[in-house]
């Protein structure tokens, strides 16, 4: 969010409005909140966890594109590149969540990325619910009472997270220096309580 303040204010804006100053959201904002969920879908999207789906090996012979693939043969999904299709999501690299908005809606033709980021076949993840409820929780309650600006470097430019990630298995930004900041003594507040 500290390289995207439009996108940052857009949903401080729509939980200003659907939730208000005296709360934390809460799953029962969630249809509500099509933005923040457009944020989470875009999240996962754009720097998706597991750009490598796990292994699968083929239990009989296959053709793909007039390839034969033995029976055997071990392989994996290109989530990553799956989800930078310009055919699927265009501007791939950009970060937009507006992408997945449709008459104030998630527009339903826009392939929903959480059907590639956890798995695929009877080996998908078991969790991806939970998951992605708690990824909505987390970005919904960070972006309604935090500011999130970025760490500037000593020649003024800020830092680039999707320019160093770990690489393996699991991806993630190497480092995201950034500053937090309560966005109101009432959000200052309403951190305070959660946490007891």
């Amino acid at each position: 969010m500290s390289l995207y303040p439009d996108v940052q204010r857009k949903g401080q804006d729509e939980l200003d409005h659907v939730v208000g100053p005296n709360r934390l959201p809460e799953f029962d904002d969630y249809d509500d909140l099509v933005y923040i969920r457009a944020i989470v879908l875009e999240s996962m999207r754009w720097m998706v966890v597991t750009p490598l789906s796990l292994p699968h090996a083929l239990i009989r012979e296959d053709e793909y594109r007039g390839y034969r693939i033995p029976k055997g043969s071990v392989i994996s999904a290109n989530v990553w590149a799956m989800l930078h299709n310009p055919e699927d999501y265009p501007d791939p690299e950009e970060f937009k969540p507006e992408r997945f908005i449709k008459d104030g809606k998630l527009d339903p033709n826009v392939r929903d990325p959480l059907t590639l980021a956890f798995g695929f076949g009877r080996r998908i993840c078991p969790g991806r619910h939970l998951s992605s409820g708690s990824l909505f929780m987390m970005v919904a309650s960070v972006l309604h009472t935090l500011d999130i600006h970025p760490v500037t470097g000593n020649n003024g430019e800020k830092f680039d997270p999707s320019s160093e990630v770990t690489t393996g298995l699991v991806s993630a930004p190497e480092r995201v220096p950034c500053t937090l900041t309560a966005r109101s003594t009432n959000a200052e507040r309403l951190i305070q309580q959660s946490s007891l």
